[in-house]
C-alpha cells in the first residue's frame, strides 16, 4: 500500500489520473444521456471536461496528502460555469453572467473564507447577489414591467450585501453592521418599484424574497452560535 501513495503523490501521475477520469466523465455522459453533438455542445463539454480535470486533481490531491490546494478548485469551478451555457437549448448573454458570476462569487468566498481576507469576501457576496439579480430581473422573469424587473434587480444585490455580514462571521466574532445599510435601503427600493409595477403580485414577491432572508439570518444565527462555543 505504501509504493502505492508514493506513486499517487506525483504530481505527474495526478495530472494523468484527472485527465483519464474526466475523459471517463466525458464518454459515460455521451453514452447515457445519449446526447446529440452540436458545436455548442461539444465547446460546453470541453470547458466542463477541462474543468473537471482541476477538480478531480484537487480531490486526487487532498486524498494523497490530506491538504486541501485550495486554489486548485478555482479552475473548476470557472471551466464548468462556461460550459454549462453552451448546453442550454437557448444561449443568451444573462445566462453566461449568471453562472459564470455566481461561480466567480462562490471562488472569492471560498479563497476569502480559506485565507481569511475580507477584500475577497466582500466582491464575492456581491457578484453571488448580483448575478441572479440580473438574471431573474430580465431572463427568466414573467415581468414585464421595467419597474419590476428594476425592483427584482435590486433586490438581488441586497442579498449581496446581506451576505456579506453572514460570511464575515468566519472571520471576526464581531457583527459587521455596515453592509445591512446599502443592502436593506437596496431592498426597500427593490420592493417599492416591484410593488408600483404590480401591485397584484407585490405580497407574493416580498414574502418569497423575505423568506430567503429569514433563512439567511437563520445561517448567520448558527455561525454565531458555532463562535460563542469556540
Amino acid at each position: 500500500m505504501n509504493w502505492i501513495k508514493l506513486i499517487i503523490k506525483n504530481i505527474v501521475v495526478q495530472i494523468i489520473l484527472s485527465v483519464l477520469l474526466a475523459a471517463l466523465a466525458f464518454f459515460l455522459y455521451l453514452i447515457i444521456f445519449e446526447y446529440k453533438l452540436t458545436t455548442f455542445s461539444v465547446l460546453g463539454l470541453s470547458f466542463i471536461t477541462f474543468g473537471l480535470i482541476w477538480g478531480f486533481l484537487f480531490v486526487i490531491n487532498y486524498l494523497s496528502k490530506q491538504r486541501p490546494v485550495i486554489w486548485l478548485i478555482f479552475p473548476f469551478f470557472i471551466f464548468v460555469s462556461i460550459g454549462i451555457p453552451f448546453l442550454l437549448q437557448e444561449i443568451s448573454l444573462l445566462d453566461f453572467i449568471l453562472y459564470i458570476g455566481v461561480d466567480i462569487g462562490i471562488c472569492l468566498l471560498i479563497a476569502g473564507i480559506y485565507w481569511k481576507l475580507l477584500g475577497l469576501i466582500i466582491p464575492g457576496a456581491l457578484l453571488v447577489g448580483m448575478a441572479p439579480g440580473l438574471y431573474f430581473a430580465w431572463e427568466n422573469s414573467t415581468a414585464s414591467n421595467p419597474l419590476e424587473q428594476i425592483g427584482i434587480m435590486l433586490v438581488g444585490f441586497a442579498f449581496g450585501w446581506g451576505l456579506i455580514t453572514v460570511t464575515s462571521r468566519t472571520l471576526t466574532r464581531k457583527i459587521m453592521w455596515w453592509p445591512l445599510i446599502p443592502g436593506g435601503i437596496l431592498a426597500v427600493v427593490g420592493w417599492g418599484l416591484y410593488t408600483a409595477g404590480n401591485p397584484e403580485s407585490a405580497i407574493g414577491f416580498i414574502g418569497n424574497t423575505g423568506s430567503v432572508g429569514l433563512i439567511i439570518f437563520g445561517i448567520y444565527i448558527l455561525l454565531m452560535r458555532r463562535s460563542f462555543h469556540q
